[in-house]
């Protein structure tokens, strides 16, 4: 798996790429992997649950389930990306855990009815899907970075497409995960690890450019 930092060098109006230490590749790999793992147990352990239609004292056990295991997912990928963990940003990670929690149970409700890649319900999820969770990724990194929580223009097109790439990877994955059942889980990993690899590195894009900056001291 290759990451990479970007560094901006003074006197430039050049975005240059500098190569992470093994050291800092083998902690972003690990970090990468981590957040893999307890995403994707959450989601099948999710899965399994809404479909048992499992309840207690009245209330669905799956969607507070999911919000615990994808609280602490993104709780460690900020701490990771941004050593600055306040109260305010976990008030943050909250509004955005809870918001990928309902999508994720409109488009499993949006795909009950259907098995084909191509029926109406399957289009009409997948556009959801994309929508929703774009909506997600941004606002995620939009807290990564410090930027205005519900910003949705990035000065950086490379922001942007990654958002894009992490949220088509991710419902590739899903989508391919539900179609072929006891293999399927091999697809949401590899979807989840291409995801969360290119949110590691996009966090790490500055979301202005030298001249930009200049451009707006003057």
């Amino acid at each position: 798996m290759h990451l990479c930092t970007w560094t901006v060098y003074s006197g430039s109006d050049e975005w240059h790429v500098e190569p992470m230490s093994s050291y800092s590749k083998a902690g972003a790999a690990g970090v990468v992997l981590l957040v893999t793992i307890i995403e994707d147990a959450g989601l099948i352990a999710w899965l399994v649950l809404a479909r048992a239609s499992m309840f207690y004292k009245g209330i669905p056990i799956a969607p507070p389930l999911l919000l615990i295991v994808l609280l602490i997912e993104h709780s460690i990928m900020q701490r990771a990306e941004n050593p600055n963990f306040t109260g305010r940003v976990f008030a943050q990670i909250l509004g955005f855990t809870t918001l990928e929690v309902v999508n994720w149970s409109v488009w499993l409700t949006l795909l009950a009815n259907t098995s084909s890649l191509l029926s109406m319900s399957s289009l009409i999820a997948s556009v959801y899907f994309f929508v929703g969770f774009y909506i997600e990724h941004q606002i995620t990194e939009n807290v990564i970075t410090q930027q205005p929580y519900l910003r949705f223009r990035n000065a950086r097109g490379a922001i942007t497409a990654g958002v894009i790439l992490e949220t088509l990877s991710e419902g590739v994955g899903a989508r391919l995960w539900l179609l072929y059942g006891p293999i399927g889980p091999a697809f949401l990993v590899l979807g989840s690890l291409i995801e969360h690899s290119i949110q590691y590195v996009v966090g790490r894009v500055p979301v202005t450019s030298p001249l930009l900056d200049r451009e707006s001291a003057g």
